[in-house]
């Protein structure tokens, strides 16, 4: 709960970065979200700094405690919690992506910079591939991709290197991304005088 001085800071700050009287119920609203947010922001701060503090006993990683998650995998995106999922200053990872790149199979530099490789779902929507298009592609050798597999040798990934795909990436350039307007059909009615 926001106090009542509070709620009148906020909207003399609103005020003055955007030209609009608030309310005080819209001034404690939106105080009491940004103040929610803010919290978010801290308790996931705190968690990465107990983290960090523990990877002095652990330097290589571990696995996160029961109760932790779930979170995505930064590599695979597969959901993970507890002891199936692993951290380190790559962030977390499924034991399976970990374990692939502690095999060499794909470097952990991928995890903290996107721009460094394609994901599977970027082929689609980003250079509009057909999955079959993509498999022919690297059956002729002009897309290559590294197959992250389970323990038992099953596919269930595969990670494309920008370093590796030049040609590719030369052939089938991005495609500009599709703009998407969205209308009020109320408004549109009004602007052409129909009700």
């Amino acid at each position: 709960m926001l106090s009542d001085k509070a709620i009148q800071e906020y909207k003399e700050i609103f005020k003055k970065e955007y030209g609009q009287n608030l309310t005080d119920a819209e001034a404690k609203e939106q105080g009491e979200r940004l103040v929610g947010f803010f919290n978010i922001l801290y308790d996931i701060a705190e968690i990465e700094h107990r983290r960090k503090l523990r990877l002095k006993e652990e330097p290589k990683g571990f696995y996160l405690d029961e109760g932790e998650g779930p979170y995505n995998c930064r590599v695979c995106y597969h959901l993970v919690s507890g002891k199936q999922a692993w951290w380190d200053l790559n962030g977390v990872k499924c034991l399976d992506c970990q374990r692939n790149i502690e095999e060499g199979v794909i470097p952990g530099e991928i995890c903290q910079k996107d721009e460094l490789w394609i994901k599977d779902w970027q082929l689609r929507s980003d250079y509009r591939l057909h999955s079959s298009t993509a498999r022919k592609l690297r059956r002729e050798g002009i897309l290559k991709g590294r197959d992250l597999k389970t323990k038992d040798g099953a596919i269930y990934y595969t990670v494309y290197l920008r370093s590796e795909n030049r040609e590719f990436l030369k052939k089938y350039p991005k495609k500009p991304e599709v703009k998407v307007e969205f209308v009020n059909s109320n408004e549109k009615d009004e602007k052409h005088g129909q009700k």
